[in-house]
């Protein structure tokens, strides 16, 4: 039974496979941010700026592809793991793609809307001398979530934003109304920036039970995390007429923490910025670790944990 079990398994990891393609409108043209999602395996991914794609599929894996004002289209892999897909927009009809797309985000059930957020809070809205930002993009950005209940939340009519101060998930469809998910009802959440790059984002009670921990590298034995720590300082300018200190504007502080995550173990543990600290993270492996070491130099950022947890992780 066990050993039948086992084989299974094996087999459905051998089928797991890449797919990639790209995504055109009916004139030829790449059509960017375009979701395509396999709401059955939880896999999702944002086309590029050239309309090109790669996501992690099975052979089952039926694919949605959805794009504000265009048609959604879905589409099986089988053996097909190089797309060439075409979506056909609504043209000047009354129809809009909020009618015909299936939103798994709006008015779901595993999540809930908490607290409105005052629009004088969000990017671009911040009155008086402020340095720094409180929340990890400038403008609204794309984005999906995995519910508490692994179910994937996506709708091409909303974007987000993360409050890195309060810890809070933001959603807007409009800009001129924002509301914050339910920490408790969610699992994870991935963003994309206006230059493509990827965020992902886990709840990890272990790391911090208000805030979400920013995923630098994950696979088959460890996980890397960053906790952003941000802190807000008030400005403290003084002038006596003799002796002038402090500053005269208010600032947001970013800093940060860092965990390895054995999977084996199953308990995070604290990474310094230090070569002796990933040495004791890594120690079960420690000529592979120390090869790493000696052959990247340069500084240790999220980059080079990035990286690290990459090697680690072959």
């Amino acid at each position: 039974m066990w050993l039948l079990v086992i084989i299974t398994l094996h087999i459905a990891k051998a089928q797991t496979g890449t797919a990639s393609g790209s995504v055109k409108d009916g004139k030829g043209n790449p059509l960017h941010f375009v979701f395509v999602g396999d709401e059955q395996y939880k896999e999702a991914v944002y086309s590029d700026s050239s309309g090109n794609f790669t996501i992690m599929v099975h052979p089952d894996s039926k694919l949605q592809f959805e794009l504000a004002g265009y048609k959604d289209t879905t589409v099986s892999i089988g053996k097909n793991q190089d797309l060439q897909v075409v979506l056909r927009s609504f043209g000047n009809s009354t129809s809009n793609n909020s009618l015909n797309t299936k939103s798994t985000l709006s008015g779901s059930a595993d999540i809930q809307h908490s607290n409105d957020v005052d629009l004088l809070r969000l990017p671009g809205h911040e009155k008086g001398k402020v340095r720094g930002n409180r929340y990890l993009f400038d403008n609204f950005v794309h984005g999906f979530i995995i519910s508490s209940t692994d179910v994937l939340l996506h709708d091409p009519a909303y974007t987000f934003d993360y409050d890195k101060l309060s810890g809070a998930l933001l959603l807007t469809k409009d800009k001129n109304s924002v509301e914050e998910i339910s920490f408790d009802h969610t699992k994870s959440f991935i963003l994309y920036d206006n230059k493509d790059n990827r965020f992902v984002f886990e709840k990890v009670p272990a790391i911090d039970n208000a805030h979400y921990v920013q995923v630098l590298a994950s696979g088959k034995r460890y996980k890397i995390y960053k906790l952003i720590k941000t802190k807000f300082v008030k400005a403290d300018y003084v002038n006596s007429g003799l002796i002038a200190h402090g500053t005269d504007y208010d600032e947001y502080i970013d800093g940060a923490d860092y965990y390895v995550l054995d999977l084996q173990s199953g308990h995070p543990q604290k990474l310094l910025l230090k070569k002796k600290s990933i040495k004791e993270n890594f120690a079960e492996e420690a000529d592979k670790v120390n090869k790493f070491l000696s052959d990247n130099s340069g500084n240790m950022d999220d980059t080079y944990l990035s990286k690290l947890g990459d090697y680690m992780n072959q």
